[in-house]
């Protein structure tokens, strides 16, 4: 009896515990399938579009059909015009709250914008961008306009950009006043300003890192439309640049209307002055400038002639390295340096400025003197290596023909002596020869020289760089020990060449190979005239051509200025019939590509 009194309270708590299980309806049973759909909006109050919405105390809910919870709030959600204070959020059963710390204006069109903040609270699905318009006026402005955001170096589209409209047309807005109405850029790149007036603006767009709506030069990067802008489109529901496009849906997302176009850019700093200066090494100083094109009128260094400084800036002119060349001292003390430039007054006019700056002597290096053989030398010949130079060579197979073998030197080099330098080649059959060459210096880092063979440069080959003894000298008078780099071309059985036809060259431009994500460049050619470039050594892949328009003809990508009105470099990608940049190189292929320099920038 008392086992079958047993099986019954067995079966008793099976029961209980199968039916506290149908019961539980928090927990998914296992093995089920995943939640993917997000919440449902259920009812807002007041109804989206209210007008003569109060200006103090109003409150908005959104009601929705399960528990929500909201994702990074501070981040997604945001008032348009903005206010002092950030609008307040808050969840209530299965609703949001929203309050406004700060008064609200009366005759204006507000839109609340929620990005991706609300998800549900079990799988985190989330609710589709959220617009919620409002008006305290008795009308909601109806204008509208769309865009797009892009890097002004690199044309990639920029994410959560604020694209800000301004009534007050006056230069210094942008620095200390709030936008009449903003947005914010989505993965694309694309934006939405919804609900402005007739006009006009002025339109910026800046990546606002303190939240606080302003511009911040110091930090931020900005870009902006070089006219006013008076809006015509209407806000109508159903407009494609309206509905919510699923970030996988990159086809639909890039085929959005866009009627402008801005370019972010990094401005120069506006004040000159000093803002770092050290000693790399005993006979090595180093100073950094907060803009660039430091004009300097005098370098001195106590107790040093001037005659033993050798001062080398670097493209930008925002770097400046000097060079102690008396080899009779070895600087192991403090070194005082004066430095005489254009300096930023308190009113942000250059004037002349001498400073002056206590350099310490660098720490010793910490030798490992457990080590008594390096490559089987004894230390008495590994300290005579502290005369010699210790420098890289470089050569890479699709850069060779342009640039040959790359010898980059820790200190400038004052002699060459050509006899003991030698370039040979080796056929795929073994054969050899010599090769003329050329020196190329670089104008600006006086420690990089290129060794370019002439005559054609063909795939499959071996080439090589022989330095003997003593075939270079720099500054201190150290010299090279003989070596030997060799590179070894790939034959093209499987490599490919792009060959571009360029026309429409009315000045200087720079071309570049790259990856499809403009990081990586592969070739680059400064142009001044039409003419055929060529591309080889490519693997099989995508890739991108970009197009910087190098009006002052320095070699780079000079930036804008908000206060002189002044667009960066205009840079642009080839693009091809179908309208894609991204050219698809397949093996064993040449491909050839006609480009008219006034189409792409016209």
């Amino acid at each position: 009896m008392k086992f079958y009194n047993l099986i019954y309270a067995f079966v008793i708590v099976i029961i209980a515990y199968l039916l506290g299980s149908c019961a539980n309806t928090t927990t998914p049973p296992m093995g089920g399938a995943k939640d993917t759909i997000p919440p449902s909006l259920i009812k807002v109050f007041p109804d989206s579009g209210s007008v003569n919405y109060p200006l103090k105390g109003g409150q908005i809910e959104l009601r929705f059909n399960e528990y929500v919870v909201l994702k990074e709030p501070q981040k997604s959600i945001f008032l348009s015009p903005p206010l002092n204070k950030r609008v307040e959020a808050k969840i209530k059963g299965k609703s949001i709250l929203i309050t406004f710390p700060s008064q609200l204006d009366s005759g204006v069109t507000y839109t609340l914008n929620f990005g991706k903040s609300i998800v549900d609270n079990n799988e985190g699905n989330q609710f589709s961008s959220y617009v919620y318009p409002f008006s305290t006026g008795s009308y909601l402005d109806s204008m509208m306009c769309s865009g797009t955001i892009f890097n002004a170096a690199t044309l990639l589209p920029k994410e959560d950009i604020s694209v800000a409209f301004y009534k007050d047309i006056s230069d210094s807005v942008l620095y200390n006043k709030f936008p009449s109405a903003f947005s914010k850029s989505d993965k694309f790149g694309y934006f939405v300003v919804r609900n402005l007036e007739p006009g006009p603006y002025k339109v910026y767009a800046f990546n606002d890192i303190n939240s606080n709506n302003k511009y911040d030069p110091e930090n931020e990067e900005v870009a902006f439309l070089d006219s006013l802008f008076i809006p015509g489109v209407v806000l109508r529901k159903n407009r494609s640049e309206l509905i919510h496009v699923d970030e996988k849906d990159t086809l639909t997302a890039l085929g959005r209307p866009s009627e402008i176009n801005l370019y972010l850019f990094r401005e120069d700093p506006a004040k000159q002055f000093i803002k770092e200066s050290k000693r790399l090494q005993a006979k090595l100083i180093y100073v950094k400038f907060s803009a660039p094109d430091a004009d300097l009128f005098s370098v001195k260094l106590r107790g040093v002639d001037t005659t033993f400084l050798l001062k080398e800036f670097n493209q930008r002119r925002d770097s400046l390295l000097i060079w102690l060349m008396d080899t009779t001292k070895s600087y192991t003390d403090s070194l005082y340096l004066t430095i005489g430039y254009l300096k930023s007054d308190s009113l942000n006019n250059l004037s002349p400025f001498s400073e002056d700056f206590r350099l310490a002597a660098p720490k010793p290096a910490k030798v490992d003197n457990s080590e008594t053989l390096e490559r089987g030398k004894p230390t008495k010949e590994r300290q005579k290596r502290s005369n010699l130079i210790d420098f890289e060579i470089l050569a890479e197979p699709a850069l060779f023909e342009q640039q040959g073998f790359i010898i980059n030197f820790p200190a400038p080099i004052v002699k060459i002596e050509k006899d003991s330098i030698e370039v040979k080649f080796k056929t795929p059959k073994g054969e050899t020869g010599n090769l003329s060459y050329s020196i190329l210096k670089d104008s600006l880092f006086s420690r990089l020289l290129k060794v370019i063979p002439s005559g054609r440069i063909l795939p499959g080959y071996e080439y090589s760089l022989k330095l003997k003894d003593n075939a270079f000298k720099d500054i201190y008078k150290f010299t090279n020990d003989s070596i030997v780099k060799t590179i070894s071309l790939p034959s093209d059985d499987k490599l490919s060449k792009l060959v571009l036809d360029l026309s429409g060259v009315d000045g200087s431009y720079i071309v570049e190979l790259t990856n499809i994500t403009r990081d990586k460049v592969y070739r680059s050619y400064k142009i001044t005239r039409d003419g055929k470039l060529n591309f080889p050594y490519l693997q099989p892949g995508k890739y991108s051509v970009k197009i910087t328009q190098d009006l002052n003809g320095n070699g780079i990508i000079d930036t804008g200025s908000i206060l002189d009105k002044r667009q960066p470099e205009k840079v642009r990608l080839f693009t091809l019939s179908n309208g894609s940049s991204i050219i698809t190189i397949p093996e064993s292929a040449e491909l050839n590509q006609n480009i008219n320099l006034q189409t792409i920038f016209n």
